[in-house]
């Protein structure tokens, strides 16, 4: 039973992956909004099918200025055209292992980030910024507090607009003192002679970011929102034309896309996201969260580098749509993240009532796609990062959380795996009397497994106890698969010969070298872990194996492998080290029987002697082993 609940959990691993990718690849987009007509809204509507989308038109003239406004971990540099912010350095983050120089986001977007902007001219086009040109009113730090704030002043013919851009100076500040949190106010007044700022539909745009190498599928690069309720979005493939699976899902390129705000449910916080890093443009005045009334989503046309892995030209751009009335003035309070997706700033963010589950931006994906494991994953991160906090600073840190991590799983599982052990045992000494019942009732199978149960229940045999340390790696696997998937702590970092854990590992020197035929790059832990697992199964008992089943063991062991070649090495290494950690258990157990026998005991079947006839005592009995 052992071998075959092996299989079964192996089979059941791969048929979870190979679910999670289709699911992921072929999930469907959601339906267009329906389309209106100028006459009756100015909202933003998808337009007609089509490959590229509208842009911007240019309106500001004369030179451009930037500011910029920086700590420890980030900088922005903010425009004197319309005062939004171009891009955002992201020091800590490198763009490779080759370029050094920091990941840059917003980088060569048409629209800055926070661009503050009106109703598009024509219906389906994107919204078209204010014409305002800025300049610096005020450039304060407060030592007390570790914040500098910048104010940016101008005005058009009919309001005056102040933003005001605070950050952090605490690097390793948590919650309110995030560094890669920007406090961020739009003050509107009327200018002078004006009673009030005319009632106007503000779009307030999140920013870009660029697909990576590791997501080629591009299951986390999109815009996304929250309502408090319900969390969705929509990615780059609603953009791109499509034929669907076998037909189903077909649909055009799309020019964009609406999400409305639904009745008393208003947006909390707006977002667009990749694999590792996330904006979050959120709305803390309660008061102001009626007002707006959908996020509209554009495509954004790319160059993509002549040697990434993603090819994809396409990433999204979101525009929050706030519906503001005549007003004498007005403070707009919006709370911007910008940085990596890391679980546990998230949650602190959450803990000080500032974004509230901003974690979901994460996007831990489900197994078999539907099955949510988030809880599971957290407790997963928290403690990675609470034995990273332990482990002694170091180049190959996050390689040694990971082993930590598998001898943490390995312990819990230990007992299970030493009763799985020892029932295999129990049940190769019982492989003949199965074999006979097996002959005997060949042709009566309820009969057969009616003896079967009895054999197990006479000798107290349990042949389910090999199933249970299956059942519970399967939940455990899929954890650390969709942790790895997205975990920013991870990314670049580096182990042995893995030059990084985020993606399939690749021998120093042999990044050129291609398997022929196949033209995949050479990546040696998937194969040590068929390895593994081949040597792990070969040292397991398989006491009850039906004639033929090995081979589809043995099969299973090179198909493994194959569909984890291209996942993040971590997962590769985790798994690997639990094979052989697996190994070393099964070791010990044989090592502990052999000493319990002190060496002279014979090993064999045990004989199932039958019963006497004498009426009212039919029982069998187990006699002594047999060589």
């Amino acid at each position: 039973m052992d071998k075959k609940s092996t299989f079964i959990g192996i089979l059941l691993i791969g048929l979870a992956v190979g679910l999670m990718f289709f699911n992921a690849k072929n999930a469907p987009q959601p339906a267009p909004a329906p389309v209106a007509t100028p006459a009756t809204s100015t909202a933003i509507a998808p337009a007609q099918p089509a490959a590229v989308p509208a842009k911007p038109a240019p309106v500001f003239s004369g030179e451009k200025k930037i500011f910029t406004l920086e700590n420890g971990k980030i900088a922005l540099r903010l425009s004197s055209f319309g005062g939004a912010i171009e891009s955002v350095e992201l020091k800590d983050f490198p763009q490779s292992q080759e370029d050094r120089n920091p990941v840059v986001f917003n980088d060569k977007s048409s629209v800055p980030a926070l661009t503050l902007a009106g109703a598009p001219a024509t219906l389906g086009a994107a919204p078209a910024p204010w014409n305002i040109v800025f300049s610096v009113e005020s450039d304060v730090t407060d030592d007390a507090a570790k914040t500098r704030t910048v104010t940016l002043v101008g005005a058009d013919s009919q309001k005056t607009v102040r933003r005001v851009y605070t950050v952090s100076l605490d690097d390793e500040g948590r919650g309110a003192a995030d560094p890669y949190l920007v406090r961020h106010n739009i003050k509107l007044a009327p200018v002078a002679g004006a009673d009030s700022v005319p009632a106007t539909d503000l779009y307030l745009s999140t920013g870009m970011l660029p697909p990576t190498n590791g997501d080629t599928a591009n299951l986390f690069l999109n815009a996304s929102w929250f309502n408090g309720d319900s969390y969705d979005k929509i990615d780059t493939g609603h953009f791109k034309a499509s034929g669907g699976f076998l037909g189903l899902g077909a649909h055009p390129a799309y020019a964009s896309y609406v999400a409305p705000a639904e009745a008393g449910e208003p947006f909390q916080w707006v977002a667009t996201t990749n694999q590792y890093f996330a904006n979050i443009l959120a709305f803390p005045q309660a008061d102001v969260r009626p007002l707006i009334s959908e996020l509209a989503v554009f495509p954004e046309k790319l160059v993509p580098a002549e040697d990434a892995d993603n090819k994809t030209d396409l990433s999204v751009v979101g525009f929050a749509r706030v519906k503001l009335p005549a007003l004498r003035s007005l403070n707009l309070e919006t709370l911007y993240y910008v940085g990596p997706k890391e679980y546990t700033r998230f949650a602190d963010l959450q803990s000080a009532d500032l974004i509230e589950d901003a974690d979901l931006v994460v996007q831990f994906t489900s197994l078999f796609g539907f099955i949510s494991i988030d809880w599971l994953c957290k407790i997963l991160v928290a403690v990675m990062n609470w034995i990273h906090e332990l482990i002694p600073a170091n180049a190959w840190s996050w390689g040694w959380v990971i082993v930590v991590m598998t001898l943490i799983v390995k312990g819990i599982t230990w007992p299970l795996t030493m009763a799985q052990q020892r029932s295999a045992k129990k049940m190769q000494k019982f492989s003949k009397p199965m074999q006979d019942i097996r002959e005997r009732y060949k042709d009566n199978p309820q009969k057969m497994q009616q003896e079967m149960m009895k054999l197990y229940r006479d000798n107290k045999i349990n042949p389910l106890a090999g199933c249970f340390p299956v059942l519970i790696q399967i939940p455990i696997f899929f954890a650390m698969y969709c942790t790895f998937q997205t975990c920013a702590e991870l990314r670049l970092q580096p182990f042995l010969w893995i030059p990084d854990l985020s993606m399939p590992d690749v021998i120093p020197g042999l990044e050129d070298w291609r398997i022929p035929f196949i033209g995949a790059q050479i990546h040696i832990l998937p194969i040590l872990m068929g390895a593994t697992m081949f040597l792990n199964m070969k040292m397991t008992p398989m006491p009850n194996a039906q004639p033929g089943q090995k081979n589809m063991f043995y099969a299973m062991m090179a198909i493994f492998p194959i569909i984890c070649y291209t996942m993040p090495s971590a997962l590769t290494l985790y798994w690997t080290l639990q094979n052989i950690f697996t190994m070393f258990q099964t070791w010990l157990v044989r090592r502990a029987r052999d000493d319990e026998k002190g060496g002279n005991a014979k090993s064999g079947n045990v004989e199932i002697i039958p019963p006497t006839k004498k009426k009212g005592r039919g029982k069998g009995r187990v006699t002594g082993i047999n060589s």
